[in-house]
Parts: C-alpha cells; sequence; structure tokens
C-alpha cells in the first residue's frame, strides 16, 4: 500500500475489498456493540434520551468515567452533573457520544502503559484544541472537530503494537524535514498511521469526509486540490495549528510538520501570523491550566 496522491486515490484505499489482506498482522479493534447501539439512538428522528442515558450506565466504569470528563475543566459546567441524564441535557448527545466513544478507544487499545498515558495526554489536548478552534472559527462542527481529534492518531498505538522498532520509525517521522510523515512509514513498514486510523474510522462508523481527513491529515497537496472538501482542509488546518501548540507547551521550538504545512493551514483558516501565534497562546494558557 502506498502513500495517497489524490483524494481518490486515498477514497479508493479505503473503499478496497482487500485493503485488510494489506495491513495483515495489524489488528483493529471492532466498535463495541455499545457504540453501534448508542449510535443508532443519536440517529433517530426523535432520540430517546432515557434509552441514551441507560447504555451508558449499563456499564458502571462507564459511567464514572463519563461523568469525571463532564465534570472537569474542560467543559466548565456551571454546576454539577451528578447523573447522565442531567449531563445529556447540559452537554448535548453529540458531545456524550464523543465522550464514550473516546473512552471506549482507551478501552480497548493496548501497549506500553507509559506510552500509552502519553499518547492520551496528546490526544486529549489535541481534542480539546480542534474543539475549540471550531467552536470560535465556526468552519467545521465541533463534534465532528473532536472526533478528528481522537481518531487521527489512533493508527499509531496500533503499530506499535505490531513494528517492535516502530518507536524508532516515529522518532525519525518527527524530525523528517523533507519526505512526509507517512511517506516515510510506508517506506519502512509499507503502511502508515494515517492509514491505519482511517480504517479504524470507517470500521467504526465515521462519517467518509472525516476518514478522508484522517487518511490525507499529513499530505499537505490537499490544500492545493480544489477537489478535497473544504471540511477536511479545514480539518488538516486545525490540527496543525493545534498539534504546533501543544508541542510547544511541550518544551519543543520547532515543528517539522508546521514548517512542511503551517503556511497552508493559515490560509486555509484564513488566518494572519499574529492570528496562529494568539491561538497558540490561548491554547498553551489552557493545556497549563488543566483545562485539556
Amino acid at each position: 500500500m502506498s502513500v495517497a496522491k489524490t483524494v481518490a486515490e486515498a477514497e479508493s484505499q479505503l473503499s478496497e475489498s482487500h485493503t485488510n489482506a494489506l495491513i495483515k498482522g495489524i489488528v483493529i479493534p471492532a466498535r463495541p456493540e455499545t457504540l453501534v447501539k448508542l449510535e443508532r439512538e443519536i440517529r433517530r428522528d426523535d432520540p430517546d434520551f432515557r434509552q441514551i442515558a441507560r447504555l451508558v450506565t449499563s456499564d458502571v466504569t462507564s459511567t464514572v468515567a463519563v461523568l469525571r470528563t463532564v465534570n472537569s475543566p474542560y467543559f466548565g459546567l456551571s454546576r454539577r452533573c451528578d447523573t447522565v441524564e442531567q449531563a445529556i441535557s447540559m452537554i448535548g448527545i453529540k458531545q456524550l457520544n464523543v465522550i464514550v466513544t473516546g473512552l471506549m478507544l482507551q478501552n480497548m487499545l493496548r501497549g506500553d502503559a507509559q506510552k500509552l498515558t502519553r499518547f492520551w495526554d496528546v490526544s486529549s489536548k489535541r481534542s480539546y484544541g480542534m474543539a475549540r478552534l471550531a467552536r470560535d472559527l465556526r468552519l467545521v462542527d465541533v463534534d465532528v472537530a473532536q472526533t478528528f481529534g481522537l481518531f487521527c492518531d489512533v493508527g499509531i498505538p496500533l503499530l506499535m503494537q505490531r513494528f517492535a522498532d516502530y518507536g524508532q520509525t516515529l522518532m525519525a517521522c518527527n524530525n523528517e524535514q523533507e519526505l512526509s510523515f507517512t511517506e516515510l512509514e510506508q517506506n519502512r513498514h509499507h503502511t502508515d498511521h494515517a492509514l491505519i486510523g482511517a480504517m479504524m474510522a470507517r470500521s467504526w462508523g465515521i462519517s467518509p469526509a472525516l476518514c478522508l481527513a484522517i487518511r490525507l491529515h499529513h499530505d499537505y497537496s490537499v490544500f492545493l486540490d480544489h477537489k478535497v472538501p473544504e471540511t477536511v482542509t479545514r480539518l488538516i488546518a486545525m490540527s496543525l495549528i493545534t498539534e504546533l501548540a501543544i508541542q510547544r507547551f511541550a518544551g519543543l521550538n520547532t515543528s517539522a510538520e508546521w514548517n512542511k504545512g503551517g503556511d497552508y493551514a493559515a490560509g486555509a483558516l484564513v488566518l494572519s501570523d499574529a492570528d496562529v501565534e494568539e491561538w497558540i497562546d490561548l491554547l498553551q494558557y489552557d493545556f497549563a491550566n488543566g483545562i485539556a
């Protein structure tokens, strides 16, 4: 499997019946039945909030985790939620679905505990940053931006499970100044985390546009292709800004990915250099204050 060079190639990769054979040995976790039922209920013309609450509360661990998340500084609610029903009324069913999906992802991905703790910390910050950008810029739905934030790098822990030397690949990718992140992965492992993440998102019922954005989020030629949907380019642009904020917060002064695609990202969101820096400062402030 090669890196997708066009939207058509990316869509083909995600629809081909033999794709699974090309990533043999990489186990993509199946979508939990609770999420299937939750999604079915949410999509109804008249969702039953009590049934949605029952689905979430069927597992005590999930209930506790949902309430802890809803009551965290991330949401900044004016009053505490003590039940899932209250949470639904305060944040809405789409936000609840994003929270439950994120918790399910964490429960199903296995690997080195220390590395995964760091991975989920970055994932949480990315999801928050994407949501804040989406809420203020009003270019992408907030729940769509959050879901992208959760899934765009979910292929990384799966590749860590599959390849003993993937940690070395990851380090090389983060420092690579010319080749794309996914091209270097393909050169070494004949697959890449964006493809794995997009396939997992597809199998979990995520929308085609989101899957396409996940597949192409390291391919900055999308900013020059008029055939790429605006939602896709905006999500990728927002992720570049969020990732830069996360790296700055971690004390890293340079970002290979921002150097490759930062100018395109700012243009796609119609932001000046000063606007970008203001966003970086705002997100770092929130990270420092434990909001994400």
